[in-house]
């Protein structure tokens, strides 16, 4: 099962540990280290998380998790087309999924997930039901998924 993680999912394990559903969320996770679910995330998830992140975090700090974010969830980073460096979009491409209702950041994710929509299975985020029927894959939450 080939997974796209949604940012909500990943900061609920960095920043919220007391969070009613924290232990739904890392047994989740757990699957993904271990490798019995193949995650994968976008670039914009994982710079949406340094952002969020970035208030309690030292320079260092943000560059480590940036740098070992791969590493420390057994996750794959899909990029948008192109040579895997660059972040860009194009705007023919991304309005019409904005035009499905969806804000700008949501938007720039699912170019991304339909970009690569042959090698995913399932979208999940903790907002799921903000994402049904707006993707060409099924959209669940972690405990759903469990």
């Amino acid at each position: 099962m080939r997974i796209l993680i949604d940012s909500d999912v990943f900061v609920r394990d960095l920043r919220y540990p007391r969070d009613d559903r924290f232990h739904e969320n890392n047994k989740f996770l757990d699957q993904v280290r271990g490798g019995k679910l193949k995650g994968y995330t976008s670039i914009y998830n994982v710079l949406e998380v340094c952002g969020i992140l970035s208030f309690n975090l030292t320079p260092e700090r943000l560059l480590e998790l940036f740098a070992g974010f791969r590493d420390r969830y057994n996750i794959r980073i899909l990029f948008p087309r192109g040579d895997g460096e660059r972040v860009c979009f194009l705007v023919s491409e991304l309005l019409p999924i904005i035009g499905r209702k969806l804000c700008f950041g949501d938007a720039l994710i699912i170019s991304v997930v339909e970009q690569n929509s042959k090698v995913l299975d399932k979208f999940v985020s903790w907002n799921a039901a903000h994402f049904k029927n707006k993707l060409s894959i099924e959209a669940l939450t972690p405990l759903d998924f469990l």
